[in-house]
């Protein structure tokens, strides 16, 4: 009897109506008999008796072990049954080190960097904060119409805090504010909390050494100079030492004694910022000297939180601030007209921020998990060429009467065994990034706490995602591996017909494909809108120039004397070689603190100051817009004689000048800025338009005072040179302590000014560029395997038709061609994806149209050559098969 008709015969009596003993026993009668005709054919091919016996075994799968297995599995529980899987998987993997190697390593990567974005999720969504009822807490936010700002006036502060115990424990307000602090002959820039005497107790914090802030130290301005320590900041100045309590410390000029330690962890309500020093908010004229505003209610500085009372919702609350509101435009409507309170939970500097958080924390999730999704298509594509080589095995699994639901069952073992291990592998990793991110050092003044660690709520997140990558990737696979057709795969025949794709394995390499060309898409956007922001017209020249910043009022500083430093300094900078130009500004550009006025100009109706037209402002001395290198249009700049004593003047840009005085000269007009009772400002200049509070903003309007006729002790020399600028910040700083050795001064270059507003689309760029050229890596491996795996089990099928006279070009193209269909379909499925999902990136695409078609044709180009080259490689083998070696086992 010939093989054919032996497994012939092997089949019709698989399917027929014997008894399982019986079938049983005939069919393993048949496979000894199939495992001694390749024994045979071995010992003619010169193998020795027990290699000829182990390669027919490692040819046919093992299935004479797997049937005996099978016999003793049947009638097992559950629960053993699933641990043998398990046990069974394990050696199934150990059998195969690459794969389970490149399995782990692809997941882990996926699982890791999701870990590791979720730990920021949950730093800032998630977390608690670290006070009592946590949940209580919420934020108030300052609105008047579109507009919503976080700072609230101490005067409204207090009547919403007197009327509003309907529904609040407690309101408190804090606010942030540089320092100078002195100790023990160093002098130190810090950064510290200003905060209402009630702070504290509402929050339910209590001292771990000493006593906290309380409303007796808020009673009399100026009366009570106290503060508390943050506990990191008391170990890292004070070497935990116990008895810095009642010693006192020069802040500002002024002594002030530290009257307790808070908790360690305890660093505010805000999530990111790490104050220092808390300070009862009566002493807000000696922490900001010159500055004081305690008593006017249209200075909006302060940020507003409270406690609900038990069984207070927010709509209830909501409701009640509404009413509250209300009440103050009535009473002071020169100020409060058409402004209300809305809720929003802390954290988040009053809301104003949450949406730019959730937004960029959102694409990050987005990334990270387009990765992930990009891990499992490719493993699931790697499953099937695998169990397409174990298809004999699984097709006697079913011919012994194994069930369907069984095998996925196994199979799906060897799945979560490598999801579990990629789990762990990913924690490790997301553990280490994390601490990797923990010890950036973001180019803000204000210190951070980025507190990122894997609490339980990540661990959690982590162990959902092994499952669900296990179960995604293993799934489709198993189920598929376990549809065969019995009879060609005990016979081992390779599917015949043609390059037949499987619709699964097609649909997998559309999928990658198409993520693989989205996340490049947005990578390539973000190096776009990098490139760009440095040909950004920014209304200045960053190169060749410095700053120094610097803060009189940190020293106690009064008019006078600020003033005095002010002149001394400018001259010793430009006495300095190579200085070309420098000036004075409180504010330069680009910086989220700018502030807007209200603008009211000369002969026109007044307005209220909620509905008057507001612009930017700032104060800037003779030389600044040379310094800047910013362009004067028309007019002149501040000179010497622009003194306080002097016809009030200010320079505006172009977009000032065109909103107030269209088609008219606006030199000579007047205007004036805060409120109608501010002194009339003579438009003397117009320099060009610029970047002033952020890169992506549209043209604002802008107008500054000179220095002189409004004095502020807060200031940025800018320095313009033709010499290295690390000397030229190192001779700067040296002048600075010459005049005072107690003064904290930071410098920087302008062009790493512009470093924070670029943040977050570097990382966007970095994070997207390096995943998306994992992606192409794995699409490229993913779509080579397929392709290596389609040319071995058809080898037979090619030898054929090049026996027939079909010629390598033929061969080449109906390989190349099959591979290539899927992948074109993916890179239009991929375009359209692309063009949608980036428009959510929209405000980090500086000066880039978030459908830029250099960067889709480029990333396209790119994705198909890779592609094509993957597809080439298994094709060129394809067209050196030698058609006797193919034919040889028919």
């Amino acid at each position: 009897m010939t093989r054919a008709r032996r497994l012939r015969a092997l089949a019709v009596r698989v399917a027929g109506l014997f008894g399982r003993v019986r079938r049983e026993r005939e069919l393993a009668e048949e496979l000894e008999s199939h495992i001694q005709m390749h024994v045979d054919d071995n010992l003619r091919a010169g193998m020795s008796p027990g290699e000829a016996r182990r390669q027919a075994l490692i040819r046919l799968g093992g299935v004479t072990q797997t049937a005996e297995a099978y016999r003793r599995q049947r009638g097992l529980p559950l629960v053993e049954g699933l641990f043998q899987d398990l046990r069974y998987g394990v050696r199934r993997l150990a059998k195969s080190p690459g794969f389970t190697l490149v399995a782990v390593l692809s997941l882990a990567l996926g699982i890791g960097a999701n870990t590791a974005i979720f730990s920021i999720v949950n730093t800032a969504l998630l977390r608690p904060l670290p006070v009592e009822r946590p949940e209580q807490i919420v934020s108030l936010a300052n609105a008047a119409g579109s507009r919503v700002f976080p700072g609230f006036s101490y005067p409204n502060y207090k009547d919403l805090r007197d009327r509003g115990g309907e529904v609040f424990d407690g309101l408190y307000a804090y606010r942030f504010a540089p320092l100078s602090v002195s100790h023990e002959g160093t002098s130190e820039r810090l950064w510290g909390y200003v905060v209402t005497g009630n702070y504290f107790e509402v929050l339910g914090v209590k001292a771990a050494l000493g006593r906290v802030l309380t409303p007796d130290d808020d009673r009399q301005p100026g009366g009570h100079p106290v503060t508390v320590l943050s506990h990191e900041g008391w170990q890292r100045r004070f070497g935990a030492d116990p008895s810095v309590v009642g010693k006192s410390l020069v802040v500002n000029g002024r002594g002030f004694t530290v009257v307790g330690v808070l908790p360690r962890g305890f660093y505010g309500t805000e999530i990111i910022a790490a104050p220092e020093l808390w300070f009862p908010v009566s002493m807000q004229a000696e922490i900001e000297v010159g500055n004081s505003w305690l008593d006017k209610r249209g200075v909006e500085n302060l940020f507003i939180q409270g406690r609900l009372r038990p069984g207070v919702g927010r709509e209830r609350a909501q409701a009640a601030l509404d009413v509250l509101a209300a009440q103050l435009e009535r009473e002071f409507p020169e100020v409060n007209e058409g402004k209300r309170a809305t809720l929003s939970p802390p954290g988040f500097f009053s809301g104003v921020m949450r949406g730019a958080v959730l937004g960029f924390t959102g694409l990050l999730m987005a990334v990270v998990a387009f990765v992930l999704l990009l891990a499992c298509t490719n493993l699931a594509n790697l499953l099937l060429a695998r169990a397409a080589e174990r298809r004999k095995e699984i097709a006697m699994r079913l011919a012994l009467g194994a069930s369907r639901p069984r095998l996925v069952r196994q199979l799906m073992a060897e799945s979560m065994l490598l999801a579990v291990v990629s789990g762990g592998a990913g924690v490790l990793l997301a553990y280490w990034l994390t601490q990797l991110a923990a010890g950036l050092k973001p180019p803000v003044d204000v210190p951070l706490a980025i507190d990122l660690h894997l609490d339980y709520r990540v661990m959690a997140f982590t162990c959902a995602v092994s499952l669900l990558t296990g179960v995604l990737f293993g799934l489709l696979p198993a189920w598929q591996a376990t549809k065969v057709e019995l009879l060609p795969a005990l016979k081992d025949e390779s599917a015949s017909g043609g390059f037949r794709r499987s619709r699964l394995k097609s649909g997998l390499i559309v999928l990658q494909v198409a993520l693989s060309l989205v996340l490049l898409v947005g990578g390539g956007l973000m190096l776009r809108a990098l490139q760009r922001a440095q040909a950004l017209d920014l209304g200045f020249e960053p190169k060749d120039a410095v700053e120094m910043s610097f803060d009189l009022r940190l020293q106690g500083y009064d008019e006078a004397r600020g003033r005095e430093f002010q002149r001394q300094l400018l001259e010793r900078v430009r006495a300095l070689p190579g200085v070309q130009a420098a000036g004075l500004v409180d504010l330069a550009p680009v910086d989220l603190h700018f502030g807007r006025d209200s603008v009211y100009v000369e002969g026109r109706a007044q307005e209220r100051a909620s509905k008057a037209p507001r612009a930017l402002t700032s104060r800037a001395g003779p030389g600044y817009f040379r310094a800047m290198s910013t362009r004067l249009v028309r007019g002149r700049d501040f000179n010497e004689r622009d003194e306080e004593k002097s016809p009030p003047v200010a320079v505006v840009n172009e977009t000032f000048a065109r909103r107030f005085w269209p088609g008219e000269d606006p030199l000579g007009r007047r205007f004036r800025l805060g409120g109608p009772e501010e002194l009339l400002l003579e438009v003397v200049g117009v320099v060009e338009d610029g970047k002033y509070a952020g890169l992506n903003e549209e043209p604002q309007a802008y107008a500054v005072r000179p220095l002189a006729q409004a004095y502020t002790g807060t200031n940025t020399a800018v320095i313009r040179t033709d010499r290295n600028l690390r000397e030229v910040l190192a001779a700067v700083r040296g002048e600075v302590r010459r005049l005072d050795p107690h003064l904290p001064a930071s410098g920087k270059t302008l062009e790493e000014r512009l470093a924070m507003p670029l943040l977050p689309v570097r990382v966007a760029a970095t994070l997207l560029g390096g995943f998306g050229l994992l992606a192409l890596a794995l699409a490229a491996v993913g779509i080579y395997g397929v392709m290596s795996y389609a040319v071995a089990r058809r080898t037979r099928e090619i030898g054929i038709r090049v026996a027939l006279g079909a010629r390598a070009s033929n061969v080449m193209r109906l390989v190349v061609g099959q591979g290539m269909a899927p992948v074109l379909f993916g890179v239009v499925l991929g375009l359209a994806a692309a063009l949608g999902l980036t428009r959510l990136a929209g405000s980090l695409l500086f000066g880039v149209n978030a459908a830029d078609p250099l960067t889709y044709a480029g990333v396209a180009a790119l994705l198909t050559g890779v592609a094509l080259l993957a597809c080439y490689v298994p094709a060129r083998r394809a067209t050196k098969i030698d058609p006797l070696a193919a034919l040889r086992n028919e």
